[in-house]
């Protein structure tokens, strides 16, 4: 499930959820040391077959070392056309024993925070994500740590196809959040697909 093709990767560092700075949102965000971001995991299973194990997964965006290390190890998500997947998040601080699991300060900030989800121009109409969790504000607005990835069946495109899923994590600091992304994020990363 590894995919060492370091190209298709758009970020290489520790990131940072907590708080958040109005950089380039291609870059890391380093502004409370206390909660590093380590590890990305998305979880899935089928959502018409839960129990059934040949559509369960779990990929992983990782990077141990920190900026200045070693790229991040990124694994490629591999999908079966025509099925809904069921996902969701979990992120992970791997510098704490035990590991502190960020995604749950997102949680409890999650009327500040919104993942949006974005397929490449090549799976355009082929992959749809759809969020699942909603926050508190009124009327309520997606969080993103649980959603559905709709891998559409078409007869019209040749399979396998290849392509990217853009995951990014807005920060709403001090201003009121909407369904369109902030200028501040925590997380922008692209994780390579496989449509088979």
């Amino acid at each position: 499930m590894k995919n060492n093709n370091t190209t298709i990767i758009t970020i290489a560092t520790i990131l940072t959820i907590s708080s958040c700075s109005k950089e380039d949102p291609k870059k890391p965000i380093i502004t409370n040391p206390q909660e590093v971001l380590t590890t990305i995991l998305i979880k899935g299973y089928n959502q018409n077959d839960s129990l059934n194990t040949n559509y369960q997964f779990a990929y992983k965006w990782e990077d141990l070392d920190g900026d200045g290390g070693n790229l991040p190890n990124i694994d490629t998500l591999i999908l079966d056309s025509g099925i809904i997947y069921t996902c969701e998040i979990i992120i992970l601080d791997k510098t704490k024993t035990p590991f502190d699991t960020v995604s749950n300060a997102i949680e409890e900030e999650k009327n500040s925070h919104q993942f949006f989800f974005a397929p490449n121009a090549n799976l355009t109409d082929k992959i749809k994500a759809e969020i699942l969790d909603f926050d508190t504000n009124i009327p309520s607005l997606p969080v993103g740590l649980s959603f559905n990835l709709n891998t559409k069946s078409n007869q019209s495109y040749a399979l396998p196809l290849l392509g990217t899923l853009n995951i990014v994590l807005s920060h709403y600091d001090g201003v009121p959040k909407t369904i369109e992304k902030s200028s501040e994020s925590d997380i922008d990363i692209n994780f390579p697909i496989k449509l088979k």
